[in-house]
């Protein structure tokens, strides 16, 4: 058996190990995303897939973590590739984040396999994520882990799905009257965006007149009242405002979240 072989056998059983290692997580998924989510975000942009690989806080702690972001891809000739991600960060309580992104060919052919694992100080795994993507004479078709999880949660739910198939995430809604305003919301959407928010709620940024020349701004998430304060045009005030509101409404995302899941539970 010559080097390359050698190699080669080595690769695979490294490449089997980690397969395995993501299927126990599936088999136990709950005891994985519970206070720490590791979460993979797909985006079609024309001729590419960008995959953004995120970190979610459940806890109010502030923690030190870190990440693997895997790739592989498998040819038609079974030939098996490997690219990976890993860092060390920092996560604020009850915060997101995006980690990494990796870009894929619309049109690549063959079968790849995303994976990103969390870990705590102690390197043991607290969340987790797993994409495949089968791809053949140009049709894709993706198979997440968590999809199991998300047709039972339509199931449970109050709320019929529409007729269509077609659920929509919620929207940033900006009513505002000046241009700190104006600036306000473009701070908060892009930190919104950046950090892969993903809600069927609402958020509406509204600006009314307040004292003097100021006005006041706030952020509402079904009339409940988030956060709020008199605009100024100072960028970096207003860049301040924009993540401390962002900052507070996903936790409050969170709490719905959790009251939520507590409700299913009882019944």
């Amino acid at each position: 058996m010559n080097q390359v072989q050698v190699h080669k056998q080595k690769f695979l059983k490294h490449f089997a190990a980690i397969l395995i290692l993501t299927i126990g997580f599936s088999a136990n998924a709950q005891f994985y995303n519970k206070e720490f989510v590791g979460k993979i975000y797909v985006k079609q942009d024309s001729e590419f897939f960008t995959f953004t690989a995120t970190a979610e806080n459940l806890t109010p702690t502030d923690v030190n973590l870190k990440y693997d972001f895997i790739v592989y891809k498998t040819d038609a000739n079974n030939n098996v590739s490997k690219s990976n991600q890993s860092n060390l960060f920092f996560l604020k309580g009850n915060d997101k984040i995006a980690l990494s992104n990796a870009i894929i060919n619309y049109n690549e052919e063959g079968k790849i396999i995303l994976v990103l694992i969390l870990y705590d100080d102690d390197g043991k795994p607290v969340g987790q994520d797993r994409i495949e993507l089968n791809s053949q004479g140009g049709n894709q078709e993706f198979v997440n882990e968590e999809m199991t999880n998300q047709q039972q949660e339509a199931e449970n739910s109050d709320q019929a799905a529409p007729q269509d198939g077609v659920i929509l995430d919620g929207l940033v809604l900006e009513k505002t009257i000046t241009k700190a305003g104006r600036d306000f919301y473009k701070y908060f959407y892009s930190e919104y965006y950046n950090r892969q928010i993903r809600t069927k709620k609402n958020i509406l940024i509204e600006e009314v007149p307040g004292r003097f020349r100021n006005t006041r701004i706030s952020v509402k998430i079904d009339d409940q009242l988030l956060w709020q304060f008199f605009s100024q045009p100072k960028k970096s005030f207003l860049q301040e405002m924009a993540t401390t509101a962002l900052d507070r409404s996903i936790s409050y995302l969170q709490q719905l979240q959790k009251q939520k899941a507590n409700t299913l539970t009882r019944y």
